[in-house]
Order: C-alpha cells, then sequence, then structure tokens
C-alpha cells in the first residue's frame, strides 16, 4: 500500500512539472467587487499574513470625487491596470510613522514543496506613487512556510527571505518583474510575499519634496515552477503596451464563439491565445487579420484570458465561458 501511495504522490508531482504551484496567481477569482480597504479576503485563496493589503478589480467602477475607489486602474494608491487580467492587490512594504510596519499576503500552494527540488519565482509590482504613498523601497521578496499566518498571527520580520531584490523599485508607470530561484530545504506548503526585513535594514527613496509617509506596491501574476522556462513564458514576458482600448472580445460571456478584434497593432504576424487560469494555453492561432473568431463550444464552463502578441507586446483581457 505505502509503495503504491508514493508512486501516486510521485505521478502527481511528474503532472505538475512545468505548471504554476500558486492558486489563483493573477487574483483574477473573486467573491465580491471591492468596494474599501482591507478586502483581500474577496480574492479567492489568497490571505493576509499580516496587517490589511487591498483588492483591487475592474469590476468597481470609478466614482470620483469620492476619493478612495478600489477599481482599476483608477484607485486611490495610483493609477495602473493590472499587469494581466482585471484585478491586483496591493501592500505596504514600508511605513515611517510606525516601526517596522509590513503588509504581507500568502496563500497556499496547490502542493508541498519537495526537499531538494530547484523552484522557479516571480511576480510583478508596481509602485503606486499618489497621495501619501510616494516613498520606493527594496527588499520586495518572497518566503515560504511549513505553517500559514494572518492578521492576528503575523508573519514574524526576521531579515530572512527565501528569495528577494535589493532594487529600489521606483517605477509607477510599467510593472517591474521580480524573479529567482531556490531550493526547496523544507516541504514548505505555503507562500508569502513582501518586505520581511526591519526598517534599518531596508532602503527608501523619497519621490515627493514633502508628505512622504508610506511605500504601496500593486502585486500581480505570481508563479512557482519547477521548470526554468515556465515562469519566465507564463503570461509572457513582453511589455504590456497593447492598449485594452485596442482590442475588443465579443461577446462576453460567451457561449460557442468568441471574436477577437483588435486596431492600432503592428503590422505583423499576431497571435491570438485563449489560456485558463493557471495560464495553460486552451486554443491558439496566428493571424495577420485584425479579427479572428475561435469555436467555444467545447470549452468548460468558467473563466478564461484572451491573450493577443506581437512580437513585442502582448496584451490579455478576461473572458467568461457560459
Amino acid at each position: 500500500m505505502k509503495k503504491i501511495l508514493y508512486i501516486f504522490i510521485q505521478i502527481i508531482a511528474l503532472n505538475c512539472i512545468g505548471q504554476n504551484l500558486v492558486p489563483n496567481p493573477s487574483f483574477e477569482q473573486y467573491t465580491i467587487c471591492p468596494d474599501s480597504w482591507s478586502e483581500l479576503s474577496n480574492c479567492l485563496s489568497w490571505n493576509s499574513f499580516s496587517g490589511s493589503p487591498d483588492y483591487y478589480n475592474e469590476c468597481t467602477p470609478y466614482q470620483p470625487p469620492v476619493g478612495y475607489y478600489f477599481g482599476c486602474p483608477n484607485n486611490y494608491m495610483g493609477f495602473q491596470y493590472p499587469h494581466s487580467g482585471n484585478a491586483h492587490i496591493g501592500v505596504f512594504t514600508f511605513f515611517n510613522q510606525l516601526l517596522n510596519q509590513r503588509e504581507f499576503i500568502g496563500t497556499q500552494l496547490l502542493l508541498p514543496l519537495s526537499v531538494g527540488q530547484k523552484y522557479f519565482i516571480s511576480f510583478y509590482v508596481n509602485l503606486g506613487g499618489q497621495g501619501q504613498a510616494t516613498i520606493a523601497s527594496n527588499k520586495m521578496g518572497v518566503k515560504f512556510s511549513t505553517v500559514p499566518y494572518s492578521f492576528s498571527n503575523p508573519t514574524p520580520i526576521n531579515n530572512i527571505a527565501h528569495f528577494y531584490t535589493d532594487s529600489i523599485i521606483t517605477d509607477t508607470a510599467k510593472w517591474t518583474k521580480i524573479s529567482g530561484s531556490f531550493i526547496a530545504d523544507s516541504a514548505y506548503s505555503y507562500i508569502m510575499i513582501g518586505n520581511f526585513f526591519n526598517d534599518s535594514l531596508t532602503d527608501t527613496l523619497n519621490l515627493a519634496p514633502t508628505n512622504n509617509v508610506y511605500a504601496y506596491y500593486y502585486l500581480d501574476d505570481v508563479c512557482i515552477s519547477t521548470d526554468s522556462l515556465y515562469c519566465e513564458n507564463w503570461l509572457g514576458v513582453k511589455e504590456q503596451s497593447v492598449n485594452k482600448e485596442d482590442v475588443t472580445i465579443y461577446p462576453n460571456p460567451c457561449t460557442n464563439k468568441l471574436n477577437v478584434q483588435f486596431n492600432n497593432v503592428p503590422n505583423e504576424y499576431t497571435t491570438i491565445s485563449i489560456l485558463d487560469i493557471t495560464g495553460k494555453t486552451i486554443m491558439q492561432t496566428q493571424t495577420t487579420e485584425n479579427e479572428f473568431t475561435f469555436n467555444t463550444g467545447k470549452l468548460a464552463k468558467g473563466l478564461y484570458l484572451v491573450k493577443v502578441e506581437t512580437a513585442s507586446t502582448v496584451a490579455l483581457q478576461k473572458v467568461t465561458k457560459e
């Protein structure tokens, strides 16, 4: 019996090679559109592992002059489209009015990590940069754990992370990719993202002459894989310079057909793909025309991403199959 169980576990592990071990990695799946601070719990699978991270989704309308709004691309902390899909998350990485104030997000991995296995990590960050969020910081990184944490039992700030960057990320316009690798020394089941170093070891940069209070970053597209190329290719690594307004998908939700129409895209071969929520390509075509129709009748019901890609650009939008 033990031998059969061992073989079964090994088969599962082999099937996960080239797959993302992070559930809801682009934060697309949610229960309720966010309309206030600290609503990470609206995002399926993800939780606060310290503090009160925020959830932003395009399903929340922009309603000025209220001042506090929680959609994309407009929200109180900045202006930024998600790196992919329609949602992203926001966390504090430094707060100059409270010592070692941090926010961490975390989730349980689809499978525990295997001891001795090398894993490749990537995620995207963007500095908020509005209001009082005009401090940039370094030390953004990833930490793994065998136990979960929460708002009431927060992740310790002990100057240890399995991977982090020493670069101070100041870009408020484009997403910055953070990537690295490590060899698992325990059967970790949970991933956490944030700044795990105290204030004395965190470098900061004030981006405004006054009113610099905190460093606040958006997060999107988290990937953990045993395949060195998977996280490089997952959801694309090209500059997302195709505006969402240039790509139209209809009907959405779709049933038997899905039309993808685009304008102002470079005059070259365009690859159009339909991806499932894990980033796996389900359907794909290449065309030089400005419109293509997919036969989606056999697709399972659920959430998908439509990816429009040229040699130098990529854009993604969410679509629902009914």
